[in-house]
């Protein structure tokens, strides 16, 4: 049995993109599609639906809330895994996790991970640099980094059962 997979993601600055793209490596291909600049394929194409998307001051990239909003009902007929790209980590990161995507949505799916995350100075604006600054300290410099044990793991338990 073929498992068609697409990867729906919104990324600002870069680490979610990186992180998806890290994904459909590890799922032996897979469509990736960035709902900043491409339109979303016929859902009815796929078995499996990989949503990630980044916190962006607390909130999920507003691309992915209005795009889980509109396909909720197909979406819930999928093999689902959800990632959020995010500076939290432990209870906090799981939170944010959790508050990203509609409940029904969190609940049906397969993967859930907070990935980590990369900053990238060069791509950031000077508003953002300062409220990383502030929130972070001044002292952080790039994120701490995608957890490459955590993508595994994700890509592992949605390749499961194929």
């Amino acid at each position: 049995m073929s498992n068609r997979i697409l990867i729906v993601y919104a990324s600002k600055y870069g680490c979610t993109e990186k992180a998806a793209l890290l994904l459909q490596a590890r799922l032996d291909g897979g469509e990736v599609v960035n709902l900043r600049y491409a339109k979303v394929p016929d859902l009815k194409a796929y078995d499996t639906v990989i949503l990630g998307g980044s916190i962006y001051y607390g909130r999920i990239r507003k691309e992915m809330a209005a795009f889980t909003a509109q396909h909720k009902q197909e979406l819930l007929t999928k093999r689902l895994g959800l990632f959020i790209c995010a500076g939290m980590t432990g209870e906090k990161g799981e939170q944010e996790l959790k508050q990203a995507y509609p409940e029904i949505i969190y609940n049906k799916a397969l993967a859930r991970e907070v990935m980590g995350d990369e900053i990238y100075p060069e791509r950031i604006s000077a508003l953002d640099k300062w409220v990383i600054r502030m929130v972070k300290g001044k002292e952080h410099k790039t994120g701490g980094g995608l957890s490459m044990d955590k993508l595994e793991r994700f890509a592992h338990t949605m390749s499961a059962g194929e």
